[in-house]
């Protein structure tokens, strides 16, 4: 997944949100998936996914000393955060979102959607 913005917005994977948008991804409820999060702007990006963790274990494609289990973590400027997905949690159904935790961010377009199948 890549963050990226322009004087137009704000994006994930090129993609401006909208709300009739179809879910950028899809998680198979039971599964894991590692994701790298990319920032490739000159600010920092929290991103925060809903209904599910992930554990945070490289910055940048460096290992993080002491791994931890979070909904939010901050990807640096120009750089890249490794994680893993855990979509076991047998309660989690249908479409979440995930998203730049600063609200100005989010609201200009740095969303989407997950569908938990």
């Amino acid at each position: 997944m890549t963050f990226t913005e322009d004087k137009n917005g704000f994006y994930i994977n090129g993609k401006k949100f909208t709300p009739d948008d179809a879910p950028m991804v899809r998680a198979k409820v039971g599964s894991f998936q590692h994701w790298q999060v990319v920032n490739a702007t000159g600010e920092l990006h929290p991103m925060h996914i809903h209904q599910v963790h992930f554990l945070a274990y490289a910055e940048n494609d460096k290992p993080i000393a002491n791994p931890v289990w979070l909904d939010t973590v901050n990807v640096p400027y120009g750089g890249s955060v490794d994680v893993i997905m855990d979509f076991t949690e047998p309660v989690i159904r249908g479409m979440s979102v995930f998203h730049c935790h600063l609200l100005n961010h989010e609201d200009k377009g740095m969303m989407a959607k997950i569908l938990f199948e």
